[in-house]
């Protein structure tokens, strides 16, 4: 690897370390109260300590993350397929699917819980409505931009529309499909707090509102912390799975400039 790739991975770190430096810097010197803004020294002690407290309402919120974004993912592929294959079908949902993404998930999650009580399944639901479009909109996009002389070809040797979509389609929106997928796994862990927010009693949601009711900022901040770090892994994790399921996509035209 040469220095400027180096260099390349190195930034983020080192500019993460450098905001992290900053803020600490400024709640020492400034002597910012701790239930105002906690050090990050504070928020790192409190992980550790509480890491008990922690624990099981991490498993809860990931329990809901990966169900939802599960179920929304197979909402949005196959509608992504119905769209793709009846132009009919994309002129009827495409407006409704947009629709249901102009309404307030935090307004309609109080029903949810009416409907389906104050189990796991409310926050599901609103883990399904905010992973699914991102999924429908880029799965649709891959399979409808086909290269319609691949689909000529295959059809000229009686390939069968189950072979054409194997062969062609499915690979050609495998990109699309899962870039919508790395949009829909951060979404995820969104939905799965804001379900909380509104009717539970368990879940790192749950335990924000808490802490906030009790003016412990510290704990309210080490639950964001481990929401953010669960959103980064839950990402890294689905961007390696694509690497690896599109090898092809890794060579990246680069800027002869560089």
């Amino acid at each position: 690897m040469n220095v400027i790739g180096l260099a390349r991975r190195a930034a983020p770190i080192l500019f993460l370390i450098f905001c992290v430096v900053a803020w600490q810097l400024i709640c020492t010197i400034a002597h910012v109260r701790t239930y105002v803004l906690p050090a990050p020294s504070a928020i790192l002690l409190r992980l550790y300590h509480s890491w008990s407290i922690l624990e099981p309402h991490t498993l809860v919120t990931l329990e809901e993350t990966l169900v939802g974004f599960v179920l929304g993912s197979l909402v949005g592929f196959v509608l992504a397929l119905l769209i793709a294959y009846n132009r009919l079908v994309e002129e009827m949902l495409y407006p409704l699917i947009v629709a249901s993404q102009a309404v307030p998930k935090l307004a309609i999650a109080p029903l949810f819980i009416l409907w389906f009580g104050f189990g796991i399944w409310p926050k599901v639901v609103v883990t399904i409505l905010l992973v699914f479009f991102p999924v429908v909109v880029t799965s649709a996009e891959g399979l409808l931009w086909v290269d319609r002389n691949l689909i000529d070809l295959l059809r000229s040797v009686s390939a069968n529309p189950l072979q054409v979509f194997l062969k062609v389609r499915l690979p050609h929106a495998l990109p699309q499909v899962l870039a919508g997928l790395k949009i829909g796994i951060t979404l995820a862990v969104v939905g799965a707090v804001v379900g909380e927010w509104v009717g539970a009693d368990k879940g790192l949601g749950y335990l924000i509102i808490f802490a906030d009711s009790q003016l412990d900022t510290t704990l309210s901040f080490a639950s964001i912390t481990v929401l953010v770090a669960m959103g980064v892994v839950l990402f890294l994790g689905m961007d390696v799975l694509g690497r690896l399921i599109t090898p092809w996509q890794r060579v990246r035209v680069q800027d002869p400039g560089l």
